[in-house]
């Protein structure tokens, strides 16, 4: 993940004194209740994004491509003296035309292809992703959750990368809606997640649902099934096993960190023969071993697989390859859904039930 160590240095300097108690007097049409409060009050108070005559902040208005021109060059203190652009529609008495011109020269938006610019055209999500990476310089990429996001999107990959940077959240549905405007509370959340860590969002867990029955189809034993039981003190969730309709003696667990996603079996002396299944973040590349002499190395080869079981059709599916022809496949928040050996199935995923 990407450190934004310069950014919160640039802030400290530009804006010392800033504190996160910021009121919303001022602003008639904001209350500290409201979503994205604090990340709104975080740019208002350094000069981000500011309010209207009417004492409004207006935090479901739709921002314009000017409008996010001046206040990503503000966060990244560019030259926003007014001047003459190479755009047709933007003259140096545009309010916005100096950090439109500079945005331009660090490669972080463009016009189009008839020259024009179209300041006051509305920005979506998609394209707030696209900006956002290209000001923050961001690569890493990671699996997306989102239902309505695939690879075919001009902002696909722009989205893969501010999850990995823990900047995208959708909606309760599942959804981003990448072609729906941008509001100025959202845009404040984007915008104060890339710059400092305190408003940064959960990424996907790949742990297991705790709410179903998971029943898998497995080469050597049969059906395996299991259900959640409990969180052990130690952080370990504790699943009842049962293989060919006969509960196992050893329990089967899994806990989840900001590093990684872990597998065992529990006895009496505790967890056994621990195996790191996920390293984190989940981007292509990512490599660990599971033996601590460094064998057993795996690897994750991509984020964007569409994988298929009895239990349903999966997106946006993790695949980590290991040696052997070893695949395994995990799906944002449901976990394993399918292992393969040289293409053979060997483990997969047949129901998934509410208990």
């Amino acid at each position: 993940m990407r450190n934004v160590s310069l950014f919160s240095a640039v802030f400290l300097l530009f804006f010392s004194g800033f504190s996160l108690t910021a009121s919303a007097d001022g602003f008639d049409d904001l209350q500290e209740s409201d979503r994205f409060y604090e990340e709104m009050m975080f740019l208002e108070e350094n000069e981000v994004i500011s309010g209207y005559p009417d004492q409004t902040f207006r935090p479901a208005e739709p921002v314009t491509r000017a409008a996010a021109a001046i206040m990503i060059g503000k966060a990244l203190q560019l030259d926003g003296e007014q001047r003459d652009t190479s755009f047709s529609d933007v003259s140096s008495s545009q309010q916005a035309s100096g950090y439109i011109a500079s945005a331009v020269d660090e490669g972080i938006i463009s016009g189009y292809p008839n020259g024009t610019y179209k300041p006051y055209e509305t920005v979506t999500r998609g394209q707030m992703a696209i900006f956002l990476s290209k000001a923050f310089k961001l690569t890493d990429e990671a699996a997306v959750p989102f239902s309505d996001i695939s690879p075919n999107m001009a902002a696909y990959t722009f989205i893969q990368r501010i999850t990995a940077e823990n900047i995208a959240a959708g909606y309760p549905d599942g959804t981003y809606r990448p072609n729906d405007a941008v509001t100025r509370a959202q845009f404040s959340a984007f915008l104060a997640r890339a710059l400092d860590d305190r408003f940064k969002v959960e990424q996907p867990s790949y742990a297991m649902d705790q709410s179903k029955v998971y029943r898998y189809s497995a080469d050597e034993v049969g059906t395996i099934s299991y259900s959640f039981s409990e969180t052990e003190p130690n952080g370990w969730n504790v699943w009842n096993t049962y293989e060919g309709g006969v509960r196992a003696e050893d329990p089967m667990v899994e806990r989840e960190d900001s590093e990684g996603y872990y597998f065992s079996y529990l006895t009496e002396e505790g967890p056994v023969s621990i195996v790191q299944l996920l390293k984190y973040p989940a981007v292509v590349g990512q490599s660990w071993s599971i033996n601590p002499d460094g064998t057993g190395k795996l690897t994750i080869t991509s984020t964007t697989e569409t994988v298929t079981t009895p239990a349903g059709t999966f997106h946006h599916v993790v695949e980590v390859t290991g040696e052997g022809g070893v695949k395994v496949y995990y799906a944002p928040n449901i976990g394993r859904i399918q292992s393969s050996i040289n293409g053979a199935v060997m483990l997969e995923l047949t129901e998934l039930d509410t208990p």
